[in-house]
């Protein structure tokens, strides 16, 4: 059964109405307010009461909390808040709150272990680092599969040139895939151009979404539009956190 045992309250003002909120983890705004937390964001510490916009929330930072479940959760699993505030396994980033304490599925009402916040990985930046033959390039697949074999997301993707293009009209478009589903963003667009000097680095769009990854999934690269380079090397990095 759930139950509760405090070890560090704080009484914020609620700056929105949370009367049906509690036991949903709660994050700070920038006027000091307790609001929701949102997925995987880095909360406070989970609402004890039911305080309209204006009132005193009263919030559990450090101690055994009663939590919402928002999917199924077994114990042990290092929890994070949901899109809405509620407490689901952590994965990527996420900034975990707490430990579960009892197993539960979604809606249920179950104990947790609050915990100074960390992300779900406690990790820093990683560079998977790639060497390209560009006469190689064909449309499909660069690199087929590589599992890192943690949990993470993708946040940056570029090229450096080791060994200039000298061909004119050449070119190649690289997208990465997280299992079978594309990035939003992180598309490299090389070309005759842009592959040199030696040392230039050519950096793909800003990545958006779709670039979480688990602890077993692939990451792929994949080359489209190709018009076939001559010669040319480089190496890709694709950093990962």
């Amino acid at each position: 059964m759930a139950h509760e045992i405090p070890v560090e309250n704080v009484t914020l003002i609620a700056g929105a109405d949370l009367s049906a909120s509690q036991y949903l983890a709660v994050k700070i705004n920038a006027s000091g307010q307790a609001i929701l937390a949102g997925a995987g964001e880095n909360a406070v510490g989970i609402l004890q009461n039911k305080p309209a916009s204006g009132q005193a929330a009263e919030v559990m930072a450090l101690g055994i909390s009663k939590v919402v479940y928002g999917a199924t959760v077994t114990a042990g699993q290092n929890l994070a808040a949901d899109a809405a505030g509620k407490l689901v396994p952590a994965s990527g980033d996420n900034a975990v709150i707490g430990v579960a304490l009892e197993g539960g599925s979604a809606d249920e009402i179950r104990s947790a272990l609050l915990v100074t916040r960390v992300t779900a990985g406690a990790r820093t930046s990683s560079i998977l680092a790639i060497p390209v033959k560009l006469a190689k390039v064909a449309a499909g697949d660069v690199v087929t599969t590589y599992t890192p074999g943690f949990g993470g997301k993708i946040v940056k993707v570029s090229f450096l040139v080791t060994d200039p293009v000298t061909t004119a009209a050449k070119a190649a478009t690289l997208n990465l895939e997280i299992g079978t589903t594309d990035l939003t963003g992180g598309v490299l667009s090389l070309t005759s151009a842009n592959c040199t000097p030696l040392g230039a680095v050519i950096n793909a769009t800003a990545i958006t979404a779709n670039n979480v990854f688990g602890a077993a999934d692939s990451i792929s690269v994949e080359a489209s539009s190709v018009t076939a380079f001559v010669e040319g090397e480089g190496v890709l990095l694709i950093v990962l956190a």
